[in-house]
């Protein structure tokens, strides 16, 4: 498995370049508009796709407009006060209306769920009622508000006869819908409302009707996760698929995901769930391929099932490559990727600075045991480090440094600073165009958070908790400012460099996120250089009380 480990990773975007729920990029302006609380942008964009009848992006661009408003939707407000009769303030109000009540509720199972909280999500839902059916009026040939109805069905405990007449009206403005199908699988689902095969005969007729190109030819992988998901937990009604149906569901999907470019938009719902039920069969080739195609982009669903959702598509994509690393033979090779490579694949080089907030002689002393090659750096009380792949003797990373993932600054820190505590610092400049300040101290990250523009805006409340982590781990700092930086939808990297200087910290070197190493050239730098285990047991037991202690920093 070490040996194979690292060719598994050929074509795979690394960790931190991966999104969640991505919106549209076509709908940038709009969610930079809102967030800044400007409804002007979102305006113009839902009125063009709504006479365009461009049903995905609409669909998109409202969905991520309700879910950046739930805590903050004064634009929102601004504009319904303005024309309170717009078919498009109507349709994004309709879906926010239902997001807070889900929000109150949370995804957990209905046994989990308090029941203060299941109260005031029916009242929520109740007051949201008239708000969906007046977006549904206001556009009648508009497939999108009837998401919003068909969620709300979902959610309201809607008798069948209802939720068949709001399909029905829905299909009939878009037989193949993507969205209005999917709403379909998680209402007709056992854990709702439904059976297993109410679920699976569902998704085969809209597949059985859909055009070739549509990501509704491979919804039954979609309805598999479901009914599989209940089959696990013992509570489906129905029997569990058979496994020949679950077979010929994953090869359509598999079928229709090799005729998408990689990182299409409209194929992440399919290719999501695929790699879900390639990982249940343990076909970890095609899994890893299907995680190329999909590149940076995880959908919540399914992988919220597992726990976080990007915590679980990582971890899955990590599992599905050491497993087909070990299953090589030894004198075997790693298959070589059989789809297109993603942009987001291409070998871009990590461009990460952390602070440490120690003398370089102290924090060499704490890399010893790491096995890692690193440079380190002094500047005004701090220890700036990046990684150092030229120091490093090309193919031979090591066997800890394999196992124990240290591809990053996040995870050598993590590694290294665990048991003296010492809180870290990252900042990190992804190839996507996003950035990432993350703290690490004990092992743990109690605190990340990455800026990937209008998208990635985290509720108040969130913002000022990282806000006073960050600001506790820099001793220093405004903490309502970084709080006010952590929500700015604007440019990733310009956000990071001047959160860095809110945080009092050092400003980022010269030529970061342009070139390599670029600690290579500054005052005072040393490399730590990876050795082996015994030999970093010696030298951190030596005497390090010792100003000249024999550590051998080298230039």
């Amino acid at each position: 498995m070490v040996r194979n480990l690292e060719a598994t990773g050929v074509g795979l975007p690394p960790d931190h370049a991966v999104v969640l729920d991505a919106p549209d990029p076509r709908a940038a302006a709009a969610l930079a508009g809102a967030a800044r609380g400007d409804h002007g942008p979102a305006r113009t964009l839902l009125a063009r796709t709504r006479a365009d009848a461009d049903w995905y992006l609409r669909g998109e661009a409202v969905q991520a407009l309700a879910d950046l408003s739930v805590h903050d939707a004064t634009w929102l407000d601004s504009w319904r006060a303005e024309a309170p009769d717009d078919p498009d303030a109507l349709v994004v109000t309709a879906f926010l209306r239902v997001a807070q009540a889900w929000e109150v509720r949370t995804g957990r199972r209905a046994e989990q769920v308090e029941a203060d909280r299941f109260k005031a999500f029916s009242a929520l839902l109740d007051d949201a009622l008239p708000v969906v059916e007046a977006a549904l009026a206001a556009n009648p040939a508009d497939p999108v508000p009837w998401s919003a109805a068909l969620a709300h069905c979902t959610g309201a405990e809607a008798p069948r006869d209802v939720f068949d007449a709001y399909l029905g009206a829905a299909l009939a403005c878009d037989p193949h819908h993507l969205p209005t199908h999917l709403h379909a699988v998680q209402y007709l689902a056992p854990k709702w409302h439904g059976s297993v095969e109410e679920v699976l005969g569902h998704a085969a007729r809209a597949a059985a009707d859909a055009p070739a190109d549509s990501p509704v030819r491979a919804l039954e992988v979609v309805a598999m996760t479901e009914a599989g998901l209940e089959a696990d937990t013992g509570r489906g009604r129905g029997a569990a698929p058979s496994d020949e149906r679950v077979a010929a569901a994953v090869a359509t999907a598999a079928e229709w995901s090799a005729t998408r470019a990689p990182e299409d938009p409209r194929a992440r719902v399919v290719r999501n769930h695929l790699v879900w039920a390639l990982n249940g069969q343990e076909r970890w080739a095609e899994s890893l391929d299907v995680y190329r195609s999909l590149g940076r982009y995880a959908t919540s669903v399914p992988w919220q099932y597992a726990g976080d959702p990007l915590a679980a598509f990582l971890h899955f994509r990590d599992r599905a490559r050491s497993r087909l690393a070990a299953s090589v033979p030894r004198n075997g090779t790693v298959p070589a990727p059989a789809v297109p490579l993603p942009e987001s694949a291409s070998g871009h080089a990590p461009r990460e600075i952390a602070y440490v907030p120690a003398t370089p002689q102290k924090v060499y002393q704490e890399l010893l045991l790491c096995g890692a090659t690193v440079r380190l750096a002094p500047v005004r009380g701090w220890t700036l480090m990046e990684p150092a792949p030229s120091e490093e003797t090309p193919g031979k990373r090591g066997r800890r440094v394999t196992l124990l993932r240290l591809d990053g600054l996040t995870n050598i820190a993590r590694s290294a600073f665990d048991p003296s505590g010492l809180p870290v610092l990252v900042a990190h400049l992804g190839a996507g165009g996003n950035s990432t300040l993350t703290l690490v101290k004990a092992g743990g990250t109690p605190a990340a958070h990455r800026w990937s523009g209008p998208g990635g805006v985290p509720s108040a409340e969130t913002a000022r908790e990282h806000a006073a982590l960050f600001v506790a781990a820099a001793d220093g700092g405004d903490s309502a400012e970084v709080a006010r930086l952590l929500r700015d939808p604007g440019e990733p990297a310009a956000l990071l460099v001047r959160t860095l200087h809110a945080l009092s910290l050092p400003p980022l070197p010269a030529g970061f996120g342009e070139r390599d190493e670029v600690l290579a050239t500054f005052p005072g730098a040393t490399v730590h250089r990876a050795r082996s285990l015994w030999q970093g047991m010696k030298d951190f037991m030596s005497d390090d009380t010792d100003p000249n202690p024999p550590l051998g920093l080298g230039r």
